[in-house]
């Protein structure tokens, strides 16, 4: 037996009720355990690029406004009047102050009231005083550019929760990376069903066909504390076909290389940015072609990324420079509990976020993103794209991404079936998905 395989016992535990992704109980509980009590992804600094810059996030009935603060720190707040209840924010603003539209009371950006109109008319009433009126705050903490937030009054710190997080990743500087894309498409599947295709490189042959000819995608996956990563073994080199092909090693790498590299167009919009820039693309692709023949597979991907990186260099844009035991470690794809997936490219990243539709188990809303370390001055302004119907906009989401998700709502239908009861993940290329659930039993004290 391997080190990732498991024994009879360990793997029954490991099943899956496929209730979790239908029931509305399950669905309660996850509402008030699970998005009321842990850290949640909401923005990045780019989304609130300078004082009382302001942008919503909505989770679990809750809203949240998140403000730049005029020493450039953040906060966050519920997003409601203490007078009738009107949302005070309805989508990303500068303001010099927070006005509700309803009756015009108002809060300086640290959430201090400002303003009660016709003030003397509570005169003698109870919980009327500046402290009673402050808007409500709600936790905040950032990593890389990305800002969290937590809803419980008294969060896990969020140091424990993200470990082992910045100790793997914080060498990719997402922190210089600004957003090349958003798209929003409401999906008829559960929020975990859409999460879970970004946990795994199992369903590769299946579902990306078009990359086995030029990658390996033998692959494991592991725990990391909350979270969960996946790592090709890279047995075979990028140009290298499947194992799964058959397929010896070409003779010549070149072309293999330069069609590996052409892959990644199939993650980024038309402008060929997503999880790559076209910039690094573009230079990697020129330097393997440069070449002469006979050159092997690491002193031709030494040479990509070296040409890579001097195209950074010159379009003063941020390049991360991993040694290739470093990046063997970090693997391919993390998922920070409970719902955010990064996948990982030379200079850039695709972030997937699914989250509740309403209250609805069977509805979701999935986020798809990508930042780039863009050259100075070259990030552009980036606005979300919303697309209720995803098939009337598939060609506005980057092929690979589409393909992922055609498989999501059949997977939610399959799930309704009465045939099924308990779903069996791979538990060595799906072990992500099986300690995603085990965490996930952790807060809402349920077990598998």
């Amino acid at each position: 037996m391997t080190s990732h395989q498991k024994t009879n016992s360990e793997l029954n535990e490991n099943y899956i009720a496929t209730d979790r992704y239908t029931s509305d109980k399950f669905a309660k509980r996850e509402m008030e355990s699970v998005w009321k009590r842990t850290w949640l992804w909401a923005c990045r600094n780019e989304d609130i690029p300078r004082p009382g810059s302001v942008t919503v996030f909505d989770i679990a009935g809750q809203s949240v406004l998140i403000v730049r603060q005029k020493d450039n720190t953040v906060k966050a707040f519920h997003n409601v009047c203490p007078h009738r209840g009107r949302v005070l924010v309805d989508k990303p603003a500068n303001v010099a102050h927070i006005t509700c539209p309803f009756h015009s009371w108002q809060w300086e950006i640290d959430g201090s009231l400002k303003r009660v109109l016709d003030r003397d008319n509570w005169d003698g009433c109870e919980h009327m005083s500046d402290e009673n009126l402050k808007l409500n705050e709600v936790s905040t903490a950032q990593w890389g550019g990305f800002i969290f937030i937590n809803l419980d009054k008294n969060p896990m710190d969020f140091d424990e929760f993200i470990s082992p997080v910045p100790d793997c990743l914080s060498v990719l500087g997402f922190e210089n990376m600004q957003y090349c894309w958003k798209k929003t498409l409401l999906m008829n599947c559960n929020w975990k069903v859409a999460q879970e295709a970004f946990m795994e490189s199992y369903h590769v042959m299946g579902v990306h066909p078009q990359f086995l000819p030029v990658i390996d995608e033998s692959n494991y996956s592991q725990a990391q504390g909350l979270h969960g990563h996946h790592i090709y073994t890279w047995e075979r080199p990028p140009g290298a076909p499947s194992h799964r092909t058959g397929k010896e090693f070409p003779e010549d790498f070149r072309p293999a290389v330069v069609k590996f590299f052409k892959t990644f167009d199939q993650t980024a919009d038309k402008s060929r940015n997503g999880q790559q820039s076209k910039r690094s693309m573009d230079a990697g692709i020129a330097a393997v072609e440069s070449l002469e023949a006979g050159v092997g597979p690491q002193e031709i991907m030494e040479a990509a990324v070296g040409a890579m990186y001097m195209a950074a260099q010159n379009d003063k844009a941020f390049f991360p420079l991993v040694d290739e035991e470093t990046a063997a470690k970090i693997g391919v794809d993390w998922n920070i509990f409970p719902n955010m997936s990064l996948v990982l490219g030379y200079d850039g990243t695709l972030i997937m976020r699914a989250r509740p539709h309403n209250d609805n188990p069977n509805q979701c809303t999935l986020d798809l993103y990508a930042i780039i370390a863009w050259g100075e001055g070259k990030a552009p302004k980036v606005e979300t794209e919303y697309y209720e119907n995803w098939r009337k906009d598939s060609d506005n989401i980057p092929f690979l991404l589409m393909q992922d998700v055609k498989n999501m709502e059949e997977v939610q239908k399959g799930l309704q079936s009465d045939s099924i009861t308990r779903l069996r993940p791979n538990p060595v290329q799906e072990h992500q998905i099986i300690h995603f659930h085990q965490v996930l039993d952790k807060f809402i004290g349920q077990e598998s």
